[in-house]
Order: C-alpha cells, then structure tokens, then sequence
C-alpha cells in the first residue's frame, strides 16, 4: 500500500510538472498531494476521502492534511483547472470529438 502511494505521488508530480503546472506558493499542501489522496481514496478506501486524509496524516505521509471541507474544495478546483486543460490541448491538437459508432475499423469494439 506505501509503495502505491508513493508511486502514485511521484508520477503525479512529475506529470503536473510535465504539463507547466503552477501553485500558489502559499500553500501548504501541493496539488500532487491533493490528487495523490484522491487516488489514495478510490485505491484502498472505496472512494472514502475522509479516510484516506486521515491515513495520510496519522501515517505521517502528508503532515498537514487539509480538513475535509478545505480537502474537497482544492480537489474540485484541480478537477476543474485538468479539465479546461484537457479541452484544449485536444483541440489544439485537433483530434476529432463526435460519434464512432459509425466508425468500421473499431466496429468490434462497440456492443449493440
């Protein structure tokens, strides 16, 4: 379960640094970690965020946990700032977004 997490963090991190993420230098807990909690949650605690904050606290692993309240806050607020992310390096990129259904090649992939 450690070595989960702390590969979870650290491709976290670096992929938050791949793509030029910046933080608020006040804060007192990374976006890395925040993520890393969440994942955390769904891995080992059914997707019990409250849990998983407490394990990563009383395990030593993030010292200064945010509350519950300030935890869902930050994670909504990632959640947002990836996916305007997302959106438009798709369309940068200009890969097509529509339906495949119709698509032969990949017929074999779709069920009726």
């Amino acid at each position: 379960m450690l070595n989960e997490i702390i590969a979870t963090y650290a491709i976290t991190d670096d992929l938050l640094k791949a793509i030029g993420h910046d933080e608020d230098s006040r804060r007192v807990v990374s976006d890395a970690e925040i993520i890393t909690t969440a994942v955390c949650a769904a891995m080992f605690f059914n997707g019990n965020h409250s849990k998983a904050c407490t394990y990563m606290k009383e395990h030593g692993l993030i010292p200064n946990m945010l509350d519950k309240s300030r935890f869902n806050r930050r994670l909504h607020g990632i959640f947002m700032l990836m996916k305007s992310k997302t959106r438009r390096n798709v369309s940068a990129q200009g890969i097509p977004s529509g339906n495949f259904k119709n698509c032969s090649n990949h017929s074999y992939l779709l069920k009726p």
